[in-house]
């Protein structure tokens, strides 16, 4: 009925111009917005993939850091974890071929960017279907996401516009930097920048 719109509310009288505009990205965040059956699975695929951590590294620290920590994920949307530890260089290889042997991604859905500028290994958890990304030692990443969890305090409707723009990009694949796209984070200071530079003294539900 909606042409693909699945999140317009059968029957609703969406206003004119820029108010219907506004309800209708109002009602596409309610429905992107995750179910807690959606938050346990994503749960477990991170618990699985610390659990190969420790087995192999008893002392290293995995962190959530990006969209999952900040709450601004869409259902396609992957996880980013970072391994903290003491290596002289950076174990990406060992990893992928535990990963791998023990189960959590078959070895045609890993792949190891080891020549980025943050190298990371990226995989598909095998049986969830929920892609990971795992850096290593970037701690600025935790604290970047501590950063926008801030910014969505001090702004209640940025979680509304950065997941409307993700949706946008993603539709379009300008999604992933590696390919030529916007990361995330650069989205969403762009969000936070327009905020700032463009103040709204009056918040209601027609804003």
């Amino acid at each position: 009925k909606y042409k693909g719109c699945p999140w317009r509310v059968r029957d609703y009288q969406y206003g004119d111009g820029i108010i219907g505009l506004h309800e209708e990205i109002d009602h596409f965040y309610q429905y992107v917005l995750p179910t807690p059956c959606e938050h346990a699975i994503r749960n477990e695929v991170v618990k699985r993939i610390e659990a190969v951590v420790h087995s192999i590294w008893p002392q290293a620290v995995v962190e959530i850091f990006g969209s999952f920590r900040t709450g601004l994920f869409l259902p396609t949307s992957d996880i980013d974890l970072v391994v903290l530890g003491l290596w002289e260089k950076l174990p990406l290889r060992t990893l992928e071929f535990e990963l791998v042997s023990r189960n959590i991604a078959e070895a045609c859905t890993v792949r190891v960017l080891d020549k980025a500028s943050v190298p990371i290994i990226k995989l598909t958890d095998r049986e969830t279907q929920v892609k990971v990304d795992i850096s290593f030692n970037m701690q600025s990443g935790v604290q970047s996401a501590e950063l926008i969890k801030q910014f969505k305090r001090d702004y209640p409707v940025l979680g509304k516009l950065v997941l409307v723009l993700k949706q946008f990009l993603l539709l379009r694949d300008l999604n992933e930097v590696f390919t030529g796209g916007i990361s995330s984070y650069s989205l969403i200071l762009m969000c936070i920048s327009f905020l700032q530079l463009h103040p709204r003294g009056i918040c209601h539900d027609k804003t």
